[in-house]
């Protein structure tokens, strides 16, 4: 899986923005390392170029790194670990100019689905656009983003569908999104939802921004459609999923 490495003035931002992402992996297969501080046990406000590239290092795969950093000087230090480190690892380590909590949290839970390094980096690099949405902002749509909302080939022979009926208490928000997203991954389909609710939609399964932008709150019906190899194995496995709550007790 891809590794993310978080660069940080402040060895407590670090570990706090490390702890809030970590909730957000299913699987323990991804790392998160932080390279933060500087002093005696990093208390001093810094950044350290050698140790952000130990860092990468220490975490490396053959899957890549992202490095997410606070301020400015972080992003300076990270530019400098690229050139101690071995030409062959820099091909896979993406620095990310993305917003440091918000990316922590998002590349964290596309990682943990087994996305590949450039999706990791560019769901980081949307990570603002839920909190730009509830807040009233028109954000200009990338290519990609317009790409998403293009509907399902109509051969019925290949396409199927159904709906579900969210009825967990925090809709597809926060962990119950990040199971949904990593479940929908896991399978050789493509797969797209629509809140039949708001009318959101459709947006890619495999993408925690994309669900997060649907709204689905508790109630809200949406509609599953999937094609490709496994897509009868992935309607059920997300059947399932919203069946058993992604495993929380509903509150009476």
């Amino acid at each position: 899986m891809v590794n993310l490495l978080l660069v940080s003035h402040s060895k407590n931002l670090a570990e706090s923005a490390a702890d809030l992402a970590k909730q957000m992996i299913i699987s323990g297969e991804m790392k998160i390392a932080i390279a933060a501080g500087i002093g005696e046990d990093h208390q001093e406000i810094g950044t350290n170029a050698v140790e952000i590239a130990e860092a990468i290092q220490d975490i490396y795969t053959d899957k890549g790194v992202l490095v997410l950093m606070d301020l400015g000087s972080a992003v300076l230090s990270a530019q400098m670990a690229l050139d101690l480190i071995p030409s062959d690892m820099c091909q896979k380590v993406r620095i990310c100019p993305a917003p440091f909590i918000e990316g922590a949290v998002v590349a964290a839970a596309q990682a943990g689905s087994g996305s590949d390094l450039e999706i990791v980096y560019r769901e980081a690099m949307d990570a603002l656009k839920p909190k730009h949405e509830q807040l009233g902002e028109i954000i200009a749509e990338t290519p990609e983003e317009e790409s998403d909302k293009k509907t399902l080939p109509s051969n019925d022979e290949e396409k199927k569908e159904i709906v579900l009926t969210i009825r967990n208490v925090h809709g597809l928000h926060a962990r119950p999104a990040v199971k949904f997203v990593q479940t929908a991954a896991s399978f050789d389909a493509e797969i797209m939802v629509r809140n039949l609710d708001t009318n959101k939609g459709p947006a890619s399964a495999k993408s925690l921004i994309s669900i997060t932008m649907l709204g689905v709150l508790k109630g809200h019906q949406i509609q599953v459609t999937a094609m490709g190899q496994q897509r009868e194995e992935a309607l059920k496995a997300l059947s399932d999923l919203v069946e058993d709550n992604f495993g929380e007790t509903l509150e009476k």
